[in-house]
Formats: C-alpha cells, structure tokens, sequence
C-alpha cells in the first residue's frame, strides 16, 4: 500500500482539473462572443440585351460626298470625301473630327503598319501619309498617270508581318496599289520608295483585300473580281466591282456601282447575300465584329448593317466613393445567338469586385472599386469583338 495514492488524494486530484477547465472555458466565451447572423450580399443580376436594328440604320449624314471608309486604331470610323477634300473621323459620340484638308478627291484608305493614315488622291494621282497625332500631310508615292484617265482611286491592304507559324514575312508591311488609270497592281515597301509591279492586264483596279490565307482579291471596275494566288485568275464577275474586304469568317464583301449593291460571297466566290438599293456604296468597311458600314455616295450620308453585335453606351450607376455597377449594352442581330465573353482589366487601383457574363438574351454585368476616371471593357466572340471606353464620375 505505500507506492500507492489514497482514494482521497486522487479525488482532490479530479476535483482541481474540473474546476481549471471549468475556468478556461469561462474565460475564452467571455472573450470572444458568439457572432450573431451575418448578411449575405444580393446576387449581382446580368442587365438586358436589346436586339439590334434590323436593316440599314444611318449612322452619319449631311455630308458633301462621302467616299471611302475604313476604321484607325482607336476604333473610329475614318471617312474620305472627294468634293470638301477631307479626311475626318466619326467619333463613338456621333461627333466628327476634321482630320486633314485640302486633299484633291480623296479616295481609297489604309493603315500603315507605322500608324499612318495612307490616303489616295485622285486628282493627283498619288498617295499621301497623315500622320495619327499631328495630322500633318506627307507624299507617302507618286505615280505617273499619262492615260488622261481618273488617277487611282483605292489603296490597301497591308500585308501581313507573320505567317502561321510567327516567322517573319520579307513583304510585311508592303502595301498593295492597285493603280486605276494604268490597269496594274503594286505591292510597295512600307516607306513608299520601292515598287513592285504583281498583276497587269486589268480594265481599272480600283481596291483590293486579302484573307487570312494571304491571297489578294483585286476589284476591277471592268467586271471581274480578281484573286493573286499569287497568279492572276477570275475569282468572281460583278456590275462594276468598285472596293473589297474579306471578313473574320472569310467572306468577301465587294460594293458594286452598277447595281447599288453590296455582295457577300463565300471562299469560292459563290454568293451567300446582298444588299440593295444603296445609292452609289463607294466605300465599305467591317468593324472588328464585322458589322458592315457604307457610303451612300449620292445621299451624302454613311450607313450600318449590324451582322452579328453591338455595344450602345453602357449605363453606370454609382453606388458610393469609387464604386460603381455597370450595365453594358449589347444588341444583338437577328438570329446572331453565339456565346458573348466580357472581360475588363484590373489595376492597382481598380478592383473588378463582381463580374456576370453575357447571355442570350442579357448584357452582363460589372462591379467595380477605382479611382479611374475610366474603364475599358470587351466583349467579344471567338474572332468578333467589341471595345468600350466607360466614363466613370467620380
């Protein structure tokens, strides 16, 4: 009995325990409370789509005579008129800039892989370069025109840089002329100091397109259709072929001033669609949804067709200091059903705190914490896209 504890000392022993625990536990609930409910916050709801404009919708009028079109890097329209000389700009508010002056019959348009505007003057038979920031007017190449025919009326496009595979093409950044009063085709280098005749024996070139599979479509106001594979063969016949643009998907898109129309043909030439009764579409251009937009030359005004989707300006709602809720707005074409993304960047000082992606029949929505005067947002579809710069108040 004597290594043993008595009964007496083993209960003391138990009796001590419970009453340290006892005080443990008394003093961690006096501490830390027990939390009441907590209130979860609200589902961000995506805000409505709204269907597009069926048909031609007028985008710009008044004009003394519109004629060619073609979009810069900031997504603006760019509009060249013959009869006030002009180059200018239709801003995303409906408001036009005046980008250069006292061009003799500006007509065909480009962008150079420097940026530069490359405009064709017809009246004096040679291209120009504006430059994007000082809108100062340089002789980009003449070219000698002893036909006693119109000068050149169209330009473009640039060549590409890479191929498929990113390796680097030797004609990158080489434009292609199609010179109007003399029948031929020339790629020339980006600085404009070196020719290259590739296609001869056309009526009058007059504009030109490439796909994504680097051949070259020619408009030929003769007729034809042209296609450089690099040779020279009939792609399709037209009244009076007068520009060409290859979309996203591959279709061709060719304005005709014998039948005021604008065709679209699949990759073989077939035609899949045309829309008439535009009067005198001397110039087309795709947005980067490839919504078509035209010049309707006669009536001084400028036209779209939306072909797949759209972005109105967005609706903002601020909800306190810095934060926001942004309703985009996106219509849609009829029977135009394939899946939208919205993306959006984030900063230092802009958090996106919720973001709701588009549906079929809704716009999406955004959430965001900045101190940004402003928020740029995409929406876009496999190759189709659409870009918006959102005033923010602060």
């Amino acid at each position: 009995m004597s290594g043993r504890p008595s009964w007496r000392a083993t209960q003391a022993v138990v009796i001590l325990l419970v009453l340290f625990v006892t005080a443990c536990q008394s003093t961690t609930s006096s501490s830390s409370p027990t939390p009441g409910p907590t209130l979860s916050a609200s589902p961000l709801a995506a805000c409505p789509a709204a269907p597009a404009p069926a048909g031609p919708q007028v985008v710009l009028a008044g004009q003394p005579a519109p004629d060619d079109l073609v979009f810069d890097t900031d997504g603006r329209l760019l509009i060249s008129d013959i009869t006030a000389g002009t180059v200018s700009a239709l801003n995303p508010d409906g408001t036009v800039e005046r980008i250069a002056g006292g061009l003799s019959e500006p007509e065909g348009m480009v962008l150079a892989g420097d940026g530069r505007i490359l405009v064709a003057e017809q009246g004096r038979n040679r291209i120009v370069a504006i430059d994007p920031t000082t809108h100062a007017v340089s002789l980009w190449r003449a070219f000698p025109n002893r036909t006693g025919r119109d000068g050149i009326d169209g330009i473009g496009p640039v060549l590409p840089s890479l191929d498929s595979l990113g390796n680097l093409l030797p004609t990158g950044g080489n434009v292609i002329v199609p010179d109007s009063p003399n029948g031929v085709v020339w790629r020339v280098t980006g600085d404009g100091k070196s020719a290259t005749q590739i296609a001869t024996g056309m009526n009058r070139p007059a504009g030109g397109g490439i796909d994504a599979n680097g051949r070259i479509f020619i408009a030929d106001e003769g007729g034809p259709v042209w296609v450089l594979d690099p040779s020279k063969r009939r792609f399709a016949t037209l009244p009076t072929p007068d520009d060409v643009l290859v979309g996203r998907g591959g279709h061709v898109f060719v304005n005709t001033l014998g039948d005021n129309a604008i065709h679209e043909l699949d990759a073989q030439g077939h035609q899949v669609a045309a829309v008439s009764g535009i009067q005198q579409p001397q110039g087309i251009a795709l947005d980067d949804a490839d919504n078509l937009y035209y010049t309707e030359f006669s009536k001084g005004r400028v036209g779209r067709f939306v072909r797949t989707f759209v972005l109105d300006p967005a609706k903002v709602t601020r909800i306190g200091p810095g934060h926001y809720l942004i309703c985009p707005v996106v219509r849609r074409a009829q029977g135009f059903s394939t899946p939208l993304g919205l993306t959006t960047g984030s900063s230092a000082i802009t958090s996106i705190l919720r973001l709701v992606q588009p549906g079929t029949d809704s716009s999406g929505a955004i959430e965001v914490q900045t101190t940004e005067p402003s928020l740029g947002i995409t929406v876009n579809a496999g190759l189709l896209s659409q870009s918006e710069t959102i005033s923010l108040s602060p």
